[in-house]
């Protein structure tokens, strides 16, 4: 039996100047624990170095207040990822029209927390002054080009990737870590920062649009722009069920089920499969880097596992070709232009409040576009990265040392030139890892931390589920992030490729906003999500696809049972259940 109650392989020591750690966004997010390679490869030190200057760099904190060569925005504890929520209220307090509480709302909704304890460093002046510099720099951009340099730079990583099979265990690695160090990193830290910057742009709008009486004005103002970079896929894996529902064998193919049919589909030797079989492989070369566990080392990503669009496309073909995305995006573009004209008319008295409109709409509009290329940027250099990994994986499953390729997350990044050495060495270290992995997986974390861990051998299983089904009659609340309404059966889905289970009208219950899940939105009448912000995935690709949208239901994958009849308003938030 193994000893869970030592530290995971990867984990950190808690901070002692910012003592209190959260589960909230990040445990839906990563709700099992995390390998060693993705912790030790992208998430933990890597990130943390530069989420670091990510701050440093938006003026928010020094980059001397940090522990060197220590997590301190993140957390590792017995395997789980944690938010340091110290941190963000730091953040909050130093941020011109935040507070500690306002951050507070912003991760935990209204789940109480740990009282806040005052630093006397939290709140100083010259952060302040920096902070307002970076406010002004985002309000007045009129475009970003680093972000396009980015990628143009993804693009060229994947244009020029080598046959993986022809390069030895060693290059694999050594081209894993090229790539982690640059041009991804930079990358990352362009990413991580605009995630703040982002919260500049939400703010702003709010506060331009809050006397005009109508709350959901700032969220239907945020629709309908078009050039979304995690939208694009949802308009490719159109056109290719269009392709199958106009021809009768593609079809069939369809209807015989998922398992096996991207294999029936290259074997066929009709002109319409050869044909759907390019388009696909366009799709994938293009797309393929996305999944629905985008920081992990060894993702189910649509290249390595095609099924899973395939799936997503199953379940297009069966949709009325008016559910078009492009359709939808020119309709919303037209109401955002008719509302736009009504907002200018309301404040055309008043130059000084129509003048800061007219910046917000600009910048919402440019930092829209710009975090969602941003985070395609980064997922695309990432996935050159695992690749090899992936590769390197397979081998050792074809030569009997590995079990699945997955067992290689098993390994710290700095072991891998050693497996490669004498791999028979790692196999029963791997197999107790996995032994050690599967026990803490069936422990629900604390959702806070203070200062101080838990036995773990104290920690509830998750089996034991810590929500009741909403009864009829509940109504639950989150964050609205595209306006109408629908009523239809909830059909919760917690893995993408249960994608083919959701059937037409539907409203699709789902634990994260990755960009990954986003093509299933397009089969759904609405979506309700566990987590989620105004500037998150799911929010804009929602608004770009004009489908009522509510983020934030916390804990709604549990608490909404399969075929419950829901109704979702995404202009109040309000989900109620009958």
């Amino acid at each position: 039996m193994v000893d869970i109650s030592r530290p995971w392989i990867v984990d950190t020591p808690i901070s002692e100047r910012w003592p209190v750690y959260t589960r909230a966004n990040v445990g839906e997010v990563s709700p099992n624990v995390t390998t060693p390679l993705m912790w030790s490869m992208i998430g933990g030190p890597p990130a943390e170095r530069e989420w670091k200057q990510a701050l440093v760099e938006f003026g928010a904190f020094d980059i001397d207040e940090f522990r060197p060569d220590v997590i301190d925005i993140q957390g590792m504890i017995h395997g789980y990822i944690y938010l340091n929520l110290s941190n963000a209220r730091t953040f909050g307090a130093r941020m011109p029209g935040a507070s500690p509480e306002l951050m507070d709302r912003t991760y935990l909704g209204e789940v109480e927390a740990p009282p806040y304890v005052p630093h006397p460093d939290d709140n100083k002046p010259e952060y302040t002054e920096r902070i307002l510099k970076t406010v002004q720099r985002v309000l007045s951009e009129k475009a970003r080009p680093d972000v396009q340099e980015h990628k143009e730079a993804a693009a060229r990583l994947r244009a020029e990737r080598p046959d993986l099979t022809t390069l030895s265990d060693a290059e694999l690695v050594a081209r894993e870590r090229k790539i982690m160090e640059d041009p991804y990193a930079p990358v990352l830290r362009t990413h991580l920062r605009m995630v703040y910057e982002g919260s500049v742009v939400t703010g702003a709008f709010d506060q331009a649009v809050a006397g005009l009486g109508d709350p959901s004005l700032a969220i239907r103002l945020m629709g309908g722009l078009g050039d979304i970079a995690s939208a694009a896929p949802n308009q490719a894996m159109w056109n290719l069920s269009r392709m199958v529902k106009a021809d009768a064998e593609l079809t069939a193919e369809f209807e015989r089920g998922i398992a096996g049919l991207d294999a029936r589909l290259r074997a066929g030797t009709s002109e319409a499969a050869k044909a759907f079989v390019t388009e696909f492989d366009k799709f994938l070369y293009e797309y393929g880097s996305r999944s629905t566990d985008e920081w992990s080392a060894a993702p189910k990503s649509w290249e390595t596992h095609p099924s899973i669009p395939l799936g997503m496309i199953d379940r297009m073909r069966l949709q009325d070709d008016d559910r078009e995305p492009a359709r939808q995006a020119a309709r919303l573009r037209a109401e955002r232009e008719e509302l736009v004209a009504t907002v200018r008319e309301q404040l055309a008295d008043n130059p000084e409040a129509l003048g800061q409109l007219e910046a917000v709409l600009a910048t919402a509009e440019l930092y829209s576009r710009a975090r969602e290329q941003s985070k395609s940027n980064c997922v695309r250099m990432l996935h050159e990265a695992r690749l090899p990994i992936w590769e390197l994986g397979r081998r050792y499953v074809a030569n009997g040392t590995l079990g699945r390729p997955e067992d290689i997350t098993m390994l710290l990044e700095s072991e891998l030139d050693q497996f490669i050495k004498d791999p028979q060495s790692f196999v029963s270290i791997i197999a107790e890892r996995w032994e050690w992995y599967d026990a803490l997986d069936e422990l629900e974390p604390p959702f806070f931390v203070n200062g101080e861990i838990p036995p773990v051998t104290t920690w509830p299983k998750k089996k034991d589920p810590d929500h009741q089904p909403a009864q009829s009659g509940t109504v639950l609340e989150g964050l609205g992030a595209c306006p109408g309404t629908a009523t239809g059966v909830a059909r919760v889905i917690t893995d993408p490729e249960d994608a083919p289970d959701l059937e037409p009208g539907e409203i699709l219950v789902a634990p994260m906003t990755d960009p990954g899940w986003t093509p299933i939105f397009t089969s759904a009448a609405a979506v309700v999500v566990n987590v989620g912000s105004p500037m998150s995935h799911a929010a804009i690709v929602s608004r770009e696809l004009g489908i009522p949208c509510v983020l934030g239901v916390r804990g709604a994958t549990k608490k909404i049972k399969d075929g419950t009849t829901l109704t979702v308003d995404g202009s109040t938030g309000k989900v109620t259940v009958h």
